[in-house]
């Protein structure tokens, strides 16, 4: 009983330790425990839907389980892995590189629980130096490709996830460099069967690096968007009120749209533009504090601010609304600050 609790301890454990640390690094603190379960339990879906997969290639392709370990199982489960990430995204529920990096890490590392659970219970008699293997370099390698694919990822979308959400597309190119990327990698830890404490060793010293820079990497560049969009956001809320529009090219297509549906429309129009706005600038003052240690906001003003955004879409009408939301200069990572905003704030309750 004690060796097969080890067993378990060995193949499981390491990979939620280092999920663990990566999440404290995170200065922002962008993902709470709900979060990172959820992200953890899509990962082990993504293991139970490979398993017969797996199952069924090895059954009927004439190339036995170590060709298939090494050269076609890292297409397959890597490719499942990541749809989830490309879930997240088109979802926005991926913000900031940070947040892709330890949601990579995160749903690699729920597959890999899954798997060894399985393996686990499929191969009892196996030594503590098999699940040792497992739950120090297969485990970690899991979740080190998924965090380079949706750090890969974020890379390429940059750039629409800052223009204006009305003009957001969506493009699945974006994750092809960073799956091809993890096929490398996991193929790469997969010629080694033969050495297995050669491949973990690999894994252990390098991805918790390489991870690390990232999550570094991430932090600097997060503050530098914020540092710019922050400042920007601050300067249209002080123009809306003052009872003005704000510099830019949705002011002009904004006004027009107020003016053809009247003066009282057009004035829930710019309540709705400022109180979003508002909200914006909150959010990303949240998260500067948060950087510094200390975030502090209030929850009874933002608590109403939202409550006000959903009087207004509820007075404007469902059409005029629609007609709204794609003129308004907010790009999805300012809708993505203002959830995890209003995540903050039901957290506090």
């Amino acid at each position: 009983m004690t060796a097969e609790f080890i067993h378990w301890g060995l193949a499981l454990v390491p990979v939620l330790v280092l999920l663990a640390l990566f999440t404290w690094l995170d200065a922002y603190k962008l993902m709470n425990f709900k979060e990172i379960s959820v992200l953890l339990m899509l990962g082990g879906v993504a293991a139970v839907v490979c398993y017969p997969i797996s199952g069924r290639m090895i059954d009927t392709l004439p190339i036995g389980f170590n060709f298939y370990s090494r050269f076609v199982a890292p297409w397959i489960e890597e490719g499942v892995k990541g749809l989830v990430v490309v879930a997240l995204f088109r979802a926005n529920r991926i913000g900031y590189k940070l947040d892709a990096v330890i949601s990579g890490f995160a749903i690699g590392a729920g597959f890999s629980v899954i798997e060894n659970i399985i393996y686990l219970m499929r191969f009892p008699d196996y030594g503590a130096g098999t699940w040792l293997v497992r739950g120090l370099g297969t485990a970690v390698m899991h979740g080190t490709t998924l965090a380079l694919l949706a750090a890969s990822a974020h890379e390429f979308a940059e750039r629409e996830n800052r223009e204006a959400a009305g003009e957001f597309n969506f493009r699945l190119w974006w994750f092809v460099p960073g799956y091809l990327g993890a096929v490398a990698i996991h193929m790469l830890f997969n010629q080694f069967p033969d050495r297995p404490m050669l491949a973990m060793m690999g894994a252990v010293l390098v991805a918790p690096v390489v991870m690390i820079g990232i999550l570094n990497f991430g932090t600097s560049e997060a503050q530098a968007w914020l540092a710019t969009e922050y400042e920007a956001h601050k300067a249209a809320l002080a123009a809306l009120d003052k009872g003005r529009w704000p510099e830019g090219a949705a002011s002009p297509r904004i006004a027009a749209l107020g003016k053809r549906m009247g003066p009282e429309a057009a004035e829930r129009i710019r309540a709705y533009w400022r109180t979003q706005a508002y909200l914006v600038v909150e959010a990303e003052e949240t998260l500067i504090e948060e950087a510094g240690g200390d975030a502090v906001f209030d929850r009874a003003k933002v608590a109403a601010a939202f409550a006000e955004l959903n009087r207004l879409r509820g007075e404007m009408g469902k059409s005029a609304f629609a007609a709204l939301k794609p003129l308004l200069p907010f790009s999805r990572n300012d809708y993505w600050e203002v959830s995890e905003l209003r995540q903050r704030l039901q957290k506090e309750r």
